[in-house]
């Protein structure tokens, strides 16, 4: 009897214990969330348009901004990279490239879903939308038709297509703002990704006057014209180690900072009449939304939101309404309304989670760990819900790219994955990061970049000291700069890491400066070095010319694509540990550029990224449906 009763309680147990933990999700499941973003609002504020990859690349779709069905606009073979309501009427401005090539081109697209229209059919040519007039008439955007290494400024007639180049500079240059009188096209020309100059340009005689002269490196971001076309509303960190905003004199140049903060200001957008400006203010890589009256100098007050990532987009005509985009660690993109005089937020879109319960999905811990100088570094860490500790969860090493970015808080499905399967995250911010002001930012520059992989090597000691986390089964992952990471101390740091993984990742420096894009080639020698010059440097720290070092497993992803990190990078690095007999899986995409966009392509990289993670940080294989 005792022994039916005993049975009967453990029976009943375990069944709790299972009714008690979370489900196994799938990783087509998380791979197949999708959320929203980039919205623009009608003119009329009643409509708000997005980018979502519900069909598996990102594409544009319209519904009310009180919220209803969602409709499809667009359905390019490649995702859509930005687009923008006309402010004049019922039409948006898509752009797409072709499989990652990032030649970018316009099509305008009717808001009643009933055509799209090409506006530039040049692949050889790469345009950059800047904007709209505020009459709805032209487009203004850079282009690099004259010259592959150099970008001009144009304006083009949206009616007819008809272009007019408006300032040439041998130089890359992206056009930033219309005057509403379309009389001042204010440019940005950049000399690397922290340095960059202002032209206000006359439209009718294309002569540009250079408005920020300044010593050492300083950026100016463009907001927008006030409605008198006599100042200009930017963001800048000239004299001082964060940007904040301020308001430039169109006539003088002279610039009046309109705050002083220790935080980044960042996606800045002016109301059409100028009256608001709306900003969100870059917290330990959070993101926080303000809204300013410009003339009475004082901030609006907003509904509650939720803390993570809020990005104000466009407002609509009469400025009442702001079309925002809002993600957390746990909670994908959607698009928000906010109508600023009754200070109320519509959500606009719900995000598909895939039949995941979203209470599964946790939020990280921003922690910070001492480097090898004491310089603090801060990171995210994700770990599963009651992980134990015991010492024996198997962490992913996850490094941004940029390396001028910045790890940030949003949602992320591949990290909840992984955490969902017992792996930890660690997503730091090493020094060169944004966000952190321009000292930080620039304490990886040359040779400087090996104190940010001693960074990373820190984040193993700092995995030591955790009780849930075994510093002995560590994979390091990045993308770009990110890749490049993973080689590099693979390469430098051979005996720290079970496995890496790299994304479109540098193997060599020298080849890399060689190969990508002529447009992008002075903006990146800027940041990693000359070959010439910094050549011994550049050949010691490049994984590709000491690979003799590498012993731990490596998978390589790539895009043939791709114009910033070609193909040639991961194909070097595959060939040389293959001719040493070393461990290396490597996929190649055909139709993909910088990265992996693509649903069906996504699905096959990262099932076999997990499948080769599972193979090297975990006793048993997990099976990856």
């Amino acid at each position: 009897m005792r022994r039916v009763v005993l049975f009967c309680l453990l029976l009943l147990f375990s069944r709790f214990a299972l009714a008690q933990s979370p489900p196994a999700y799938s990783l087509r499941q998380y791979l197949n969330i999708r959320g929203a973003g980039s919205p623009t609002l009608s003119p009329d504020g009643a409509q708000v348009a997005f980018l979502a990859g519900t069909t598996g690349t990102a594409q544009v779709w319209k519904v009310a901004s009180g919220s209803g069905w969602p409709e499809q606009l667009t359905f390019f073979s490649s995702g859509v990279s930005a687009l923008a309501w006309s402010p004049a009427r019922s039409e948006l401005l898509a752009v797409t490239d072709n499989n990652g090539d990032e030649q970018y081109q316009f099509y305008l697209v009717r808001a009643d879903g009933t055509g799209v229209t090409p506006l530039t059919a040049d692949p050889k040519v790469r345009h950059e939308f800047g904007g709209w007039s505020s009459d709805g008439k032209n487009l203004y955007y850079a282009s690099n038709a004259r010259d592959p290494r150099y970008t001009d400024c144009y304006l083009m007639d949206a009616a007819t297509g008809k272009e007019r180049l408006v300032f040439q500079k041998d130089a890359s240059m992206t056009a930033e703002a219309l005057s509403s009188d379309n009389r001042f096209l204010a440019a940005s020309v950049s000399t690397s990704n922290v340095n960059n100059d202002l032209y206000i340009v006359d439209v009718a005689t294309g002569q540009g006057r250079r408005v920020t002269p300044h010593t050492g490196d300083a950026r100016y971001g463009v907001i927008g014209f006030s409605s008198d076309a006599k100042s200009l509303y930017l963001t800048t960190d000239q004299g001082r180690e964060t940007n904040n905003l301020a308001e430039m004199n169109v006539a003088t140049g002279a610039i009046t900072f309109l705050q002083d903060e220790k935080f980044d200001v960042e996606s800045a957008q002016l109301s059409p009449d100028g009256r608001l400006l709306a900003y969100s203010a870059n917290r330990d890589g959070y993101e926080e939304l303000t809204v300013w009256d410009t003339r009475t100098r004082k901030p609006v007050r907003l509904p509650d939101l939720p803390k993570g990532i809020v990005t104000p987009r466009n407002f609509s005509a009469n400025g009442r309404r702001l079309a925002i985009g809002l993600n957390t660690p746990a909670r994908p993109g959607d698009v928000f309304v906010l109508d600023l005089a009754e200070r109320r937020a519509r959500q606009a879109t719900f995000s598909n989670k895939a039949g995941i319960d979203p209470a599964t999905f946790v939020e990280p811990t921003l922690v910070r760990y001492k480097s090898f100088d004491g310089l603090e570094i801060p990171a995210f860490l994700y770990l599963p819900k009651n992980a134990p500790q015991d010492k024996s969860l198997p962490v992913i090493l996850s490094v941004h790219g940029g390396p001028e970015s910045q790890e940030r808080p949003g949602f992320a499905s591949l990290y909840q994955y992984f955490v969902s399967r017992g792996y930890a995250v660690l997503a730091p911010n090493i020094r060169g990061s944004n966000g952190y002001g321009k000292s930080y930012l620039a304490l990886d520059n040359g040779p400087k970049r090996w104190d940010a992989l001693k960074d990373l090597n820190a984040a193993i000691d700092f995995l030591g000291t955790q009780p849930a986390l075994n510093a002995g089964k560590v994979a390091v992952y990045g993308g770009s700069y990110g890749g490049f990471a993973v080689l590099a101390m693979l390469t430098h740091y051979p005996t720290r890491f079970a496995a890496g993984v790299d994304v479109v990742g540098i193997s060599d420096f020298k080849t890399f400066l060689a190969n990508t894009a002529p447009y992008r080639r002075a903006n990146r020698a800027a940041e990693y070095g000359d070959p010439e010059k910094d050549s011994d440097f550049l050949d010691a720290i490049s994984p590709a010319r000491h690979v003799e070092n590498i012993v731990a497993p490596l998978m390589v992803i790539a895009g043939a694509n791709d114009p910033r990190v070609p193909k040639s990078e991961a194909d070097q690095i595959v060939a040389k540990i293959k001719a040493r007999n070393g461990v290396v899986e490597y996929l190649a995409f055909p139709d993909e550029g910088h990265g992996v966009a693509k649903l069906p392509n996504r699905i096959r990289a990262y099932e076999a990224i997990v499948a080769f993670l599972d193979t090297y940080l975990r006793e048993k294989q997990t099976s990856v449906k």
